[in-house]
């Protein structure tokens, strides 16, 4: 199967330049606001005037680059976040528990040390995602897991695609699957396989990066509102009002995140239970493993 990919992909604009861009003109505009006479929209418009095609060029150039690197901290920071505090939406989906935030098993005072970092920064998502998404249960909304049913067929497909198409006699000793990286050997065999998945599979992608990305920016801005009204001193009520504004704006921005994350998993999930054919030995096997299963519980 060949895939054809341009060189400047739909991702790169909507992934890169795009929150380069608006990181770019909100830190123009926050200048403007405090250091120049002109309003933040005049001054935008006056610095970036149509009738200055010479600065486009670099403005493009600054922005992709400044998208690449607002993409790979919100890749370390909140895509890692969300991994620590919900699992991996393979796992989850699967009904597989994940540990809490801060239960690690090596050099733990460092690790919490470092998540505790990365839940203070992401401060106005930390805390309505402890009091809302986990306290009020919010969190099945946009990070639930599947029916009975579901996890049964995709479970089965996944035991055949490792032990039949994968080749592996025994399962590896030492590994769960709640830790076992099943999803990368299954997302590639279903691009290998099933192309009428790939372009959703890929909208998914490049959503949930461009929202992923969003969402570390509204970060960023989150903490400038902060410092900007910690230096004007503004009245405690609008203070207040714009700290709650901007601090739901991540909170959303990250919901939507993780529920185009979850969507992108579940279709490859679904894909490879749709496309993987059973052999009538791995469906004699697994029957038998699944009255064994029933047997125990």
């Amino acid at each position: 199967m060949e895939i054809k990919q341009n060189p400047f992909s739909f991702y790169d604009f909507l992934g890169y330049l795009t929150p380069g861009s608006i990181f770019l003109y909100g830190v123009i505009a926050g200048y403007a606001h405090v250091y120049s006479e002109l309003s933040p929209y005049a001054f935008v418009v006056k610095e970036l005037s149509f009738e200055k095609a010479e600065i486009y060029i670099p403005f493009i150039f600054v922005a992709y680059i400044i998208g690449h690197i607002l993409s790979f901290l919100s890749s370390v920071i909140v895509e890692r976040y969300s991994i620590w505090s919900d699992g991996y939406p393979s796992k989850y989906l699967l009904g597989f528990a994940s540990k809490g935030y801060f239960d690690v098993a090596s050099h733990k005072w460092l690790r919490i040390s470092i998540r505790g970092g990365v839940g203070l920064f992401l401060l106005p998502i930390s805390f309505f995602d402890l009091f809302i998404g986990h306290g009020a249960k919010f969190r099945d909304l946009y990070a639930k897991s599947l029916d009975g049913l579901l996890v049964r067929v995709i479970k089965n497909k996944l035991n055949a695609l490792l032990f039949e198409h994968a080749g592996l006699t025994t399962a590896p000793k030492n590994v769960n699957p709640p830790e076992a990286d099943y999803f990368r050997y299954a997302y590639h065999y279903v691009v290998e396989n099933a192309p009428n998945h790939l372009p959703k599979m890929q909208n998914y992608v490049a959503l949930y990066g461009f929202l992923r990305t969003l969402t570390m920016l509204s970060v960023v801005f989150f903490w400038g509102m902060v410092w900007h009204i910690y230096k004007v001193q503004m009245q405690p009520i609008q203070a207040v009002l714009w700290v709650l504004i901007s601090a739901l704006i991540a909170y959303v921005l990250y919901m939507s995140f993780v529920k185009f994350y979850r969507r992108f998993s579940l279709e490859a999930l679904m894909a490879l239970a749709a496309t993987y054919k059973l052999s009538s030995e791995m469906i004699d096997w697994l029957n038998e493993q699944n009255a064994k299963h029933e047997e125990r519980d």
